[in-house]
């Protein structure tokens, strides 16, 4: 007799659990709410395009003994001779480099502290280079010039102190009349003179704003 009411207790509770089951299956929410809330009032404004960037003019740097004909000749050829022109401009902070081929660059590098950083937290070149064709344009800081390790590597090389060119081209024209091109239109013409020999950089002036 108890054997068969415990298999009668066994059988009522294995009923209760499969009616629970059943409720759960056939009345649990088949939509879940989502915590990501989306505004469907606010409207979406696509007529008003991205403001793009403007440039306002651009500096050039060009090697020593470039003339001011030969600047104005590379640049209309760019279309860019309708604009004003600064030639010469001493503004700019980067002026003067010196010029050496792969194998002079080797060279220097074995020299003892040649190119290490200025200072050690900051992992930049004593002396930054812009590499053009087959050769190395390394850039030397006026404090450079007064340094003496450097000078005595200079004169152990026979190398000699250069200047750069600067020039600014100016989106104006002769009667005062300013512009403004947009970005992409000016790093296709920086692409184009920077194919250029005697351009080293090419420098866009954005327009704040």
């Amino acid at each position: 007799m108890k054997r068969k009411s415990i298999y009668k207790i066994l059988f009522i509770v294995a009923v209760i659990v499969f009616l629970i089951i059943i409720t759960l299956v056939l009345f649990a929410p088949t939509h879940v709410e989502s915590n990501i809330s989306v505004d469907m009032e606010t409207p979406v404004d696509t007529k008003t395009p991205v403001k793009e960037s403007q440039v306002g003019g651009l500096a050039i740097r060009f090697e020593e003994g470039v003339t001011e004909p030969e600047v104005k000749n590379i640049l209309e050829k760019c279309n860019l001779n309708i604009y004003m022109l600064d030639y010469d401009v001493e503004d700019f902070a980067d002026k003067y480099y010196i010029k050496v081929d792969e194998n002079k660059r080797d060279e220097l590098k074995k020299e003892e502290n040649w190119n290490d950083p200025i200072y050690p937290e900051i992992p930049e070149p004593r002396f930054p280079e812009i590499n053009k064709g087959n050769y190395y344009y390394i850039l030397v800081s006026e404090e450079g010039l007064e340094d003496e390790s450097f000078l005595k590597v200079m004169e152990k090389y026979n190398l000699q102190i250069k200047k750069f060119v600067w020039c600014y081209v100016r989106f104006e024209k002769s009667d005062d009349s300013k512009y403004w091109i947009p970005e992409k239109d000016a790093l296709r013409i920086k692409n184009n003179l920077e194919m250029n020999e005697t351009v080293l950089n090419v420098f866009p002036d954005y327009i704040d704003g």
